[in-house]
């Protein structure tokens, strides 16, 4: 069995839930103030229309990112309240301690994570670069 310090790895976990909530908080009440001048904005450039576009796609691909994360975390919270932390949801085998450490979100070791992102990258390309 994995060691790990229990406590120590909800902390960490719960420390980064944290930093994801405050991030999305500060990214959308800086958003909120682009949307609200919209008419202040009226005989802004075209250009500029671009840009406060491109602000508005990074800002929903960001949270696409930060729910994921949420989504990885809240499954190792699950992983910790059932027992079953540090062992690879996929093959059954322990996580070493070293991955623990540096992503205690982690819910797959090494080798599946790796098979996991190759599946994923090839269906998410667009089909000219497979």
């Amino acid at each position: 069995m994995a060691q790990y310090d229990a406590d120590k790895v909800r902390a960490q976990l719960e420390r980064r839930i944290e930093e994801i909530e405050g991030t999305r908080s500060r990214m959308h009440a800086e958003g909120d103030g682009t949307q609200a001048n919209e008419l202040a904005d009226y005989d802004q450039h075209p250009g500029d229309a671009g840009s406060d576009t491109h602000d508005l796609e990074i800002e929903a691909t960001t949270d696409v990112f930060l729910d994921e994360e949420r989504r990885r975390i809240d499954e190792a919270l699950t992983a910790l309240d059932e027992g079953t932390y540090g062992t690879c949801v996929v093959c059954g085998k322990e996580i070493p301690a070293g991955r623990l450490e540096a992503k205690p979100d982690a819910v797959r070791c090494v080798d599946d994570q790796r098979h996991f992102e190759g599946e994923h990258r090839v269906a998410n390309q667009p089909p000219a670069e497979r």
